[in-house]
């Protein structure tokens, strides 16, 4: 928490942002691939929503300035219609109100030729036109920005909650896991780590990365997706974008404190004791201040994350002593009686959709205790069911209740609850595909499931709960 709290005091993830998308190419579906991989990787290490507020101002700053380099380029072409109307005039000898006027004096005395007439009313027809296409044309290019400002906006929400999946610190339900299963399955052989968990969610999360940018490229940029030559104008905008992000990069400046003192910030209790500025700078009177003083993290830390989390825990064992897991279990009865692959893909669907309408820890901490109920009555290896779920209750993409990226997203006023559902529920669907494949290929053989080991786990299992039962 006092790391999450210093690298944002010392704008670390926005240095790390705009680093990445002057790197990653100029083009609008490479912009947004950086800021999805970006958003992703600083949320599998810091909280969800933290990670949302820092990318969310990046991501407004890009559409602005595409949004005002593309109405400056609609003015310009706009301004050398008229002047080349005007030079086109001014060779038919004399200027266009001059000529209309000409236009209406010939008419009614005929005494000026054919073919001036002809020039005349072409002048004053092109003007008219000119007139009215521009209206036309503005419309077109603000719909064009709004659709482009939807896609940015969800990218930071969705690649948010991506994130937030794929690391075990990364998201509360995570951290609820392993409590769960040290609880639960202590001395079973079933254990949950950093690294076996980074090993099986990790490659689920690149795997939605790339299909959610894939996605929201179709819905909101599709006429540059599959584009591999952009034009001059689309060059023009690329390089003015390049050199937007460099000079906010710029604008951030050095780091205040030490430089050396960076690295151990890792270190969680040094940034409350590393200095803010350096003291051997004589440029200026140093006086001693601490990177972040205890009353700004007691202040800044989310304690009702740790309460949330806690509360959840204590709802999973009211679930287990009320005995309402095994009945909610017995409702479930039918998953007993189907194959573990089916049972698994109603697990991943059920999670996905109740956690749109609730907190994900809340159920995490509801789901878990029954799951653990249903493997132990149909044989199932409990992994195949708890591992999907957390998974699953990561996937809150259709309605801005369902996570707080979603509702900072949606609180921009840019975005309306039906694009939110009409893009989340594909990428619900996605979610559900790439858990249920990573949960019956590559998910066994890191957590070592076999028969053999299954066998070992129910018997240790029931050795281990009767003899509590006993006590």
């Amino acid at each position: 928490m006092a790391f999450g709290y210093a690298v944002e005091k010392v704008n670390l993830p926005r240095r790390i942002a705009l680093f990445v998308l002057s790197w990653v190419g100029m083009a609008t579906k490479w912009i947004m691939a950086g800021m999805m991989g970006a958003t992703a990787f600083l949320s599998m290490w810091m909280n969800n929503t933290a990670s949302t507020s820092i990318m969310l101002p990046v991501a407004l700053a890009v559409v602005h300035e595409l949004k005002n380099y593309s109405e400056n380029s609609l003015n310009r072409q706009h301004v050398a219609v008229i002047n080349g109307i005007a030079f086109e005039s001014t060779n038919g000898k004399g200027s266009d109100e001059n000529k209309i006027e000409e236009l209406t004096h010939t008419t009614q005395s005929c005494q000026t030729s054919k073919s001036e007439t002809f020039v005349e009313t072409n002048t004053h027809l092109k003007l008219l036109c000119c007139k009215r296409q521009k209206p036309e044309v503005d419309d077109k290019s603000k719909k064009k920005h709004d659709q482009l400002k939807k896609g940015f906006l969800l990218a930071v929400a969705y690649s948010s909650s991506i994130g937030g999946l794929s690391s075990l610190v990364g998201t509360a339900p995570n951290v609820y896991l392993k409590g769960f299963v040290e609880s639960k399955y202590g001395g079973t052989g079933f254990r949950i780590n950093f690294l076996n968990f980074l090993l099986f969610a990790l490659p689920v999360g690149i795997l939605m990365l790339i299909l959610c940018w894939f996605w929201l490229q179709w819905c909101y940029n599709k006429q540059e997706l599959f584009q591999c030559r952009p034009s001059s104008e689309m060059l023009e905008v690329q390089t003015h974008l390049k050199v937007m992000l460099n000079k906010q990069y710029k604008d951030l400046g050095r780091p205040k404190h030490i430089t050396d003192g960076t690295v151990a910030i890792f270190c969680g209790i040094l940034p409350l004791i590393l200095p803010d500025s350096n003291p051997f700078n004589r440029k200026h009177d140093w006086k001693y201040e601490p990177i972040v003083k205890w009353t700004q993290l007691a202040q800044n830390v989310s304690w009702g994350s740790i309460l949330l989390l806690g509360a959840g825990l204590t709802i999973a064992t009211a679930f287990e002593k009320s005995k309402l897991s095994d009945s909610v279990a017995k409702i479930l009865g039918f998953v007993s009686g189907v194959p573990r692959a089916a049972a698994s893909i109603i697990i991943i669907i059920v999670s996905g959709f109740f956690t749109e309408v609730t907190s994900n820890t809340s159920t995490a901490s509801i789901f878990l205790p029954v799951l653990d109920s249903v493997a132990m009555s149909s044989g199932i290896h409990p992994a195949f069911l708890i591992l999907p779920c957390i998974l699953a209750v990561s996937l809150a993409f259709m309605l801005p209740i369902a996570t707080p990226p979603n509702a900072i997203v949606f609180a921009s006023g840019a975005i309306r609850v039906v694009d939110m559902i009409k893009t989340g529920i594909v990428m619900n669907l996605i979610g559900f595909l790439v858990i249920f494949i990573a949960a019956n290929t590559w998910m066994p053989k890191i957590f070592d499931i076999n028969e053999h080991t299954t066998a070992h786990f129910f018997n240790i299992t029931s050795v281990l709960r009767s003899s509590v039962d006993n006590l």
